[in-house]
């Protein structure tokens, strides 16, 4: 193992959510060089297993580190509208509300069930989502491990998450009851434990993807202010959506 993931605590700290909330940005930075190094050097040696150890490790503590800071993020999260008015402002065809009995099981805030029942998920949006209707529990979709420990272990990590949608990397787009029913991504290439931090609630969710739709309208001339008048209504919407490594701001910068 790279000897500066010991220096960072890995792999221990990958059980200890506290400290990976913790890590500063001089660690994260060191992170992301260690996986880049690595990447680059298993591109010359695709079978040495310590070099995919490294990407694997340097890679989940990375995103795990993010989005637990998105998570315990102390910046303000504004409120949403009711879910009447969210619904009568979503562009294009009308949402598909759910039916209480359909997310009886969900613990949930009353704000969440409110904005699956009265206003509801579209079928797609931009940026290349295909909608589950209703949501379902994603551990039911799971691949079962051989291991009956580890089997046990990814039922309860993958337990309080509920599917909303897919992306065109076939990525799931979760509602997390242990996140207070934040919006998260998992990540279909680590697995899906690399998790991504994309908005605060359902609603939020609506309302960024509500904004995100002017910019695919946009033309090539106009996808700069088009970009930035959509991080200026993230802003205003659900600022922590643009922390380091959430779903939106590396959708920016990617464009960028």
């Amino acid at each position: 193992m790279d000897p500066r993931l010991l220096s960072l605590g890995i792999p221990e700290i990958l059980e200890d959510p506290e400290r990976l909330a913790e890590l500063d940005d001089e660690q994260i930075d060191l992170l992301v060089t260690i996986r880049e190094d690595a990447a680059q050097a298993l591109e010359q040696d695709e079978d040495n297993t310590d070099l995919i150890d490294t990407v694997y490790l340097s890679h989940m503590t990375l995103s795990s580190a993010l989005f637990l800071r998105a998570i315990a993020s102390d910046i303000s999260t504004p409120p949403v509208p009711a879910a009447q008015v969210v619904a009568r402002a979503w562009p294009g065809e009308p949402l598909v509300s759910c039916s209480a009995d359909s997310i009886s099981e969900m613990l949930a805030p009353k704000a969440t069930i409110d904005m699956l029942t009265k206003a509801g998920l579209p079928k797609t949006a931009e940026p290349g989502l295909e909608f589950t209707l209703p949501p379902r529990r994603f551990v039911n979709d799971v691949e079962p491990a051989q291991d009956t420990e580890v089997d046990s272990a990814s039922a309860d990590f993958f337990s309080t998450f509920w599917q909303i949608a897919t992306t065109e990397h076939g990525d799931a787009i979760c509602i997390d009851e242990r996140a207070d029913c934040a919006i998260i991504l998992l990540d279909r290439e680590w697995g899906y434990y690399a998790q991504q931090f994309v908005n605060s609630s359902i609603g939020h969710f609506l309302m960024s993807l509500d904004a995100w739709h002017a910019v695919e309208q946009s033309s090539d001339e106009e996808l700069d202010s088009a970009l930035t008048k959509f991080e200026r209504a993230l802003e205003r919407i659900d600022p922590v959506a643009l922390t380091e490594g959430a779903y939106w701001a590396e959708i920016i910068h990617a464009i960028d």
